[in-house]
């Protein structure tokens, strides 16, 4: 017997592949063909695109010379779907509200100037219009008809409350991770080559929207299409691109005031013809927007009066642990949430944590609303303090937002109080004071000067005729 003993061999370390770099692996071949249809097609310029003659297009070119505009509070997907299908159908894009830093870095990164919003469009009210990821009237953008209305291309569920025709209208409502992923199906579909710039564009939304590909939206179609998109833009790194963005979409919280941040990516659902708010900040910085919480509890309140939302809620989702934490600014909003996720708040920090919920459309919402539906009904205690927060005094007290400029003319959203209000009325009441009386006091001084003249006037006559010499004339 050999007197040496059988040692385990070293642990091999092996990289653990991104989903990304899985998706690559899995999908290489057909994303490789469908590229090369594209480029074995001739059609280059928006001209040939509109002469094609495939059926299927020309139900689609239903769409030509649109106005493509997205929901309120822009996101990068609205934005680039807006920009994708108004080349697609020759049409043009616009925006419903001002961008936030993920869609300002990667409009910069691709080379595309930010649309114009929508009524800065001229002649904008004599167009037709199609709606980009959304479907709700609450949501429509000021300025739209539902009139001009003639499509919708949206990823998003038809709840109460969505957009309604005297007729029919083009469609494409797709259970896809991304409305990018649509535009992108369309293109591949009709044989439509895709620009570089505007593949790179889709790409960046489709990562955007779930995630890098890791929220429970993502389908199998997005994975592929953001393989597809990826070859045509020439991305070699998906993993870097997306973690770009996610870093330039955390400076918003550094950069934006509070009720900006609660109101960034905000969305109001009617269910039982209760109000429900809720609002979503993906970031990679959780504890900076944790360090506002108080902030944010605050406005939330405010803005609950404000809006006579019955629900407000607030979620701060980290994209790098796919993790989730909400904020619960009351009583109503703990009772509804710790049925729906059948979760506890942390009384202290008033915070829940609900784990890999990470998507407000498939995770967090649908609880909500099967909850409310199921008929959850509010303790006697809640439902006061909705009542009390509906109030007349509750919304006086709330204040009102305005746009305040600092020094270097950058403007933000600020919750004015009713005491600095009231500070700032008492201000200006005295200020209005101290002018009035300057004023008095300024009219007052010529006429005690004539009044001086005309005694020392009199004085002379009354002593006779002066010995003095005239004054010389001046």
């Amino acid at each position: 017997m050999s007197d040496e003993l059988d040692m385990p061999s070293p642990p091999t370390l092996m990289r653990q592949q991104s989903e990304i770099s899985k998706q690559l692996f899995i999908n290489e071949a057909h994303a490789n063909a469908m590229v090369n249809m594209a480029k074995a097609d001739e059609i280059e310029t928006r001209k040939s695109i509109h002469e094609i003659k495939q059926p299927v297009f020309q139900y689609d070119m239903a769409l030509k010379d649109c106005v493509f505009v997205g929901h309120t509070n822009t996101d990068l997907d609205s934005i680039a779907a807006a920009i994708g299908a108004a080349f697609l159908f020759g049409g043009t894009a616009a925006r419903a509200s001002e961008i936030n830093t993920e869609t300002e870095w990667v409009l910069e990164r691709w080379g595309f100037d930010c649309p114009p919003m929508f009524l800065d469009i001229e002649n904008v009210q004599e167009r037709k219009v199609c709606l980009v990821d959304f479907n709700q009237r609450s949501q429509l953008t000021k300025g739209v008809d539902e009139k001009q209305i003639v499509g919708i291309i949206d990823h998003h569920a038809l709840r109460d409350g969505a957009v309604a025709t005297d007729y029919p209208i083009y469609i494409d409502v797709r259970p896809w991770g991304s409305v990018a992923t649509i535009l992108s199906h369309t293109y591949f579909r009709n044989r439509v080559r895709i620009p570089n710039n505007i593949a790179g564009l889709l790409l960046s939304a489709i990562l955007s929207d779930t995630l890098n590909l890791n929220s429970p939206t993502c389908t199998d179609i997005d994975k592929l299409m953001v393989v597809a998109l990826s070859k045509i833009a020439g991305v070699k790194d998906v993993d870097d691109l997306a973690e770009q963005q996610f870093k330039a979409k955390s400076k918003m919280i550094l950069k934006y005031s509070v009720p900006e941040i609660l109101r960034g990516d905000l969305k109001r659902f009617t269910i039982r013809d209760l109000k429900l708010a809720f609002g979503v900040c993906e970031t990679t910085d959780v504890k900076t927007v944790l360090e506002r919480r108080k902030e944010i509890l605050e406005e939330m309140k405010a803005m609950k009066a404000e809006d006579q939302d019955t629900f407000v809620f607030f979620a701060i989702i980290d994209v790098g642990k796919l993790n989730s934490q909400l904020l619960i600014c009351g009583l109503p909003e703990q009772e509804l949430a710790e049925k729906a996720f059948d979760a506890k708040m942390d009384a202290k920090t008033r915070i829940m944590n609900i784990g890999n919920r990470v998507s407000r459309k498939k995770t967090m919402v649908p609880p909500l609303g099967a909850t409310l539906k199921a008929g959850f009904k509010l303790s006697a205690d809640a439902e006061a303090i909705n009542k009390q927060m509906h109030s007349p005094e509750a919304v006086t007290n709330a204040g009102h937002l305005e746009l305040i400029y600092n020094k270097n003319c950058v403007g933000q959203i600020q919750r004015v109080s009713v005491s600095q209000f009231q500070t700032a009325a008492l201000a200006a009441k005295a200020m209005n004071f101290f002018k009035s009386v300057g004023r008095k006091l300024q009219a007052a001084v010529p006429k005690k000067k004539e009044k001086d003249e005309n005694s020392a006037v009199a004085a002379t006559a009354d002593s006779g005729p002066s010995t003095q010499p005239p004054n010389p004339p001046q």
